[in-house]
């Protein structure tokens, strides 16, 4: 429910163009999670949750990047990084951009 309507309809003439296939899904929000109201939080709990069922069961690790994070180098070493046994693991949230100071939630 994030994609514009004119992408929707881009889609099909990308596709064609770059040959390659796709398939749009959707995913009700977990009954277990408080609901959220922001839009922006909505995405990227979207982003985040169902990350893992988007990708067949034998990929070792996903690397998430987000359309407006710079990446400085290169990913290899992140991708070799121990998560311990831990299902996920993140950047922090930048501070230093003052566009997103109203969603720091931890700030709040």
């Amino acid at each position: 429910n994030f994609l514009s309507p004119e992408f929707k309809a881009f889609l099909p003439h990308m596709a064609s163009h770059w040959g390659f296939a796709y398939k749009l899904v959707t995913y009700k929000w977990p009954s277990w999670l408080r609901k959220q109201e922001v839009k922006q939080r909505q995405i990227w709990g979207y982003k985040i949750l169902f990350l893992d069922v988007l990708f067949p069961l034998g990929v070792k690790k996903v690397i998430f990047v987000d359309a407006d994070q710079v990446v400085r180098t290169d990913l290899h070493e992140l991708y070799n990084l121990p998560l311990q046994g831990k299902p996920l693991a993140y950047t922090p949230f930048c501070n230093s951009n003052e566009e997103t100071a109203g969603y720091r939630f931890w700030e709040q």
